[in-house]
């Protein structure tokens, strides 16, 4: 896109030539693209830049139609700083030339200077698409994606980052840019995760003389994000004593963190040292602030953690963080009347609050506020149930309220499982056809073992259970009538808690079932069955069809099992590449593609996928639609849309998009 080698050597020889032939257009443009590569890339800063708009605006006069003195002339204004100057310059060479590649990384610059991220990432991708071998374009584009994501959130942005960031590193860089970018890309791997290649980035990057000193402190954010307490204090300090030897002074963030370090370890005097050296600094650091307040409560200083954090939240009442220990503090101290005051408050206030997008929006502080409330609540126990329910008269946002209904009937969940719980511990004392539906409605809340253990029921609980229930019978066969109704109802009440436990679907359910069908009589064998079928069981479902035909009642069964068997699991699409496998919508086979995803139902290529991304709009799928290769539908997936007659929905088209930048970083930053 520019030129980087030899540029002084460069400039000079294309200044003496300007200075025999001053009409020498190609040579003119030559020295303006010289100037700005300068200016952009190499420390020229504004004294090239303007070097480079003197020759742009001689082209632009020479010859108004030729875009390239236009594109010059916009690019050198941005690196001033003048973007309305620029802009219109760059306008008319987009009149002029539309498709080029240095007019759109042009703009992109613009639109992110003027912190405008989503159209300066639109235009750096046309620049990638037109000039993909300039290591320019991709950093630029990953640079803005990775501000864009800092604003946002999303995995996928910084996803797309680091694609970019490789990409720039790939093509070799200019030498003196490959520390930044180094630096860049291993934060974004700070930031996804990827904590060893951020390591390797950085040790690789402590080497060179002007990022040693950073290079430091991101290995103590490696270390303090794996859980390497000591050696990130060990980093920080190192990075600390840099700092001062260079007479810098402190970073209330790094001390800060070590405080927050000494904490993990215990340390609780150390770690109310550092937090205080942090915020002597910097008064209003966040992250000081909440290390320091969980200091307090370690030290059992409730009453003034609580001040911490309520003074924090009065000034930054977006820092949730605070809000959680605020909140896990009242309920710890036992104070649930205050949790249950806050949710009231929260939710009262929730629908007055504009409606506004970002992660610091008043509507998403409150909701997330309310989450932690009702998580909170929930450790209390159903005693919060009629604070939740009246709760839901406070707001008319459908999704706040169904939150709240969830979470009371959650609670009361609780409350009933608790109680059958009790119950299902003695199973000889209280089995009963009623507690054993019971039992079932509320199987997901009841603990598997409380299950289980209500299976055991002994043939002399029932014989005691004949005389409790049924009183003394009167002769021998009474007695014996009384003890068989007794028994049908243990094996009604096992029946029914076999069904319970299959709700589970956990392995340790499978194998409890397995062992059950072995040797039970034919009666409580169909439990078994039905059980395992729940579980998804095949075998299963095939005994009870077999059943059903013995006893006429096939369409009964067939209708049962409608309702019990679970729907088959929804598989991820998978990736495949060469191959004589077409894609179902454009017929193209695995050599003819970067690479194919198959699914459930169907094939895409990347060239399918590619156009869904260009023409959404045009191509969303009708109301009924369900995903060809996942299943998804409209109200599982953000968007659907179809392509000559393929359904795809946006889950699937990032994974396809994503699939070639994700192992593209992978081989990069395995080769390092």
């Amino acid at each position: 896109m520019y030129p980087h080698q030899k540029l002084e050597w460069t400039q000079a020889r294309l200044e003496e030539r300007l200075d025999a032939t001053p009409d020498d257009a190609e040579a003119r443009t030559e020295l303006a693209r010289v100037c700005l590569s300068r200016a952009l890339y190499h420390g020229g800063g504004e004294a090239m830049a303007a070097q480079a708009l003197q020759h742009a605006r001689k082209l632009v006069h020479d010859d108004p139609e030729a875009p390239e003195g236009h594109v010059l002339a916009g690019a050198a204004l941005v690196a001033s700083d003048r973007p309305e100057a620029a802009k219109k310059y760059l306008d008319e060479a987009m009149r002029l030339a539309p498709a080029r590649g240095d007019l759109h990384l042009a703009l992109g610059a613009l639109y992110r200077s003027q912190r405008d991220l989503h159209l300066a990432i639109k235009h750096l991708e046309n620049a990638c698409r037109a000039a993909p071998e300039s290591w320019e374009c991709h950093l630029l584009l990953g640079r803005a994606l990775s501000e864009r994501a800092r604003t946002v959130g999303g995995a996928r942005l910084i996803e797309r980052a680091q694609y970019h960031m490789v990409q720039a590193l790939s093509l070799e860089p200019s030498p003196d840019l490959l520390p930044a970018l180094m630096r860049d890309l291993g934060l974004l791997c700070l930031n996804t995760g990827r904590y060893a290649d951020a390591e390797k980035l950085f040790i690789r990057l402590r080497q060179n003389p002007r990022f040693s000193t950073p290079a430091r402190k991101y290995l103590g954010q490696v270390a303090y994000a794996l859980g390497k307490y000591k050696s990130a204090i060990q980093h920080d300090r190192q990075y600390l004593e840099a700092l001062a030897a260079g007479a810098q002074g402190e970073d209330p963030g790094v001390l800060a963190q070590i405080g927050m370090s000494y904490l993990h370890l215990g340390e609780l005097d150390r770690a109310r040292e550092f937090c205080n050296r942090a915020l002597v600094l910097d008064p209003d650091l966040l992250v000081a602030r909440h290390a320091l307040g969980c200091v307090l409560v370690e030290e059992g200083q409730i009453s003034d953690a609580i001040k911490l954090f309520r003074d924090t939240l009065h000034e930054h009442p977006e820092h949730v963080q605070s809000y959680v220990e605020l909140a896990r503090t009242r309920r710890r101290a036992g104070d649930a009347v205050w949790l249950q005051k806050a949710l009231a408050v929260e939710t009262g206030e929730y629908d007055k609050l504009p409606v506004t997008g970002g992660p610091a929006a008043p509507r998403t502080v409150a909701r997330r506020r309310i989450d932690v409330l009702l998580d909170e609540l929930r450790a209390v126990g159903p005693s919060s149930v009629s604070a939740v329910l009246g709760a839901l008269d406070l707001t008319e946002d459908e999704g706040l309220r169904f939150a709240l209904w969830e979470a009371a009937c959650g609670l009361a969940a609780g409350h009933v499982a608790d109680e059958l719980g009790a119950r299902l511990r003695e199973p000889g004392r209280f089995f009963s056809v009623n507690l054993a539906r019971n039992a079932l409605a509320a199987a997901a809340w009841i603990p598997e073992p409380a299950l289980t253990s209500g299976l055991n029921v002994t043939l002399e609980d029932v014989q005691r259970a004949a005389v409790d229930r049924r009183g003394n019978a009167v002769d021998l066969g009474a007695h014996r009538r009384a003890v068989e109704g007794e028994r049908e109802v243990a094996r009604a009440w096992q029946a029914v808690l076999l069904l319970a436990i299959a709700t589970r679907r956990s392995r340790s359910a499978r194998q409890l079932l397995t062992s059950w069908g072995q040797g039970v009589d034919p009666e409580l064998a169909v439990a078994v069955h039905a059980a395992q079928a729940m579980c998804g069981e095949p075998e299963a479902i095939k005994s009870l069809h077999r059943r059903g035909q013995e006893k006429g009642s096939v369409v009964l069964v067939d209708r049962l099992l409608a309702r019990i068997v679970p729907p088959p699991r929804r598989g991820e699409p998978t990736a495949v590449q060469g191959g004589d496998t077409r894609c179902s919508a454009c017929g193209r086979t695995g050599a003819e593609a970067t690479h194919l995803m198959t699914g459930t139902r169907a094939v895409l290529c990347d060239h399918c996928i590619g156009e869904v991304v260009q023409n959404r709009l045009a191509l969303t799928a009708p109301d009924d639609a369900a995903c060809h290769l996942c299943g998804r539908t409209h109200f599982e997936a953000r968007s659907l849309w179809r392509i000559h007659g393929v359904d795809v929905c946006v889950h699937c088209v990032d994974l396809s998009v994503g699939l070639r930048e994700r192992e593209t970083v992978d081989r990069f930053l395995a080769a390092w």
